[in-house]
């Protein structure tokens, strides 16, 4: 974990909302309906949540309704953000 990564996730304001709402799987809908926000809005944040490996997705062959959640990385700067 890096501060730089730490700081990537409080820059975007969705995006620590979105990381720490991943405690359990959930979808894109799911988070948009919880954050009360569009879901592909969140679908992008996902994407990238993914690609820095905060989050996995857990089926990636579905097409459709695909489950994410937060690594054990995600967990670790979840925390540290919460606790500035």
């Amino acid at each position: 974990m890096t501060w730089e990564e730490v700081s990537w996730v409080l820059r975007g304001r969705l995006r620590s909302k979105v990381l720490a709402a991943l405690d359990k799987p959930k979808t894109a809908t799911m988070l948009s309906k919880e954050l009360q926000t569009h879901r592909s809005t969140i679908s992008e944040i996902l994407i990238e949540l993914a690609r820095r490996k905060l989050a996995v997705c857990l089926d990636p062959k579905e097409p459709y309704n695909r489950f994410y959640k937060k690594t054990e990385l995600g967990n670790k700067i979840n925390k540290k953000a919460t606790e500035l």
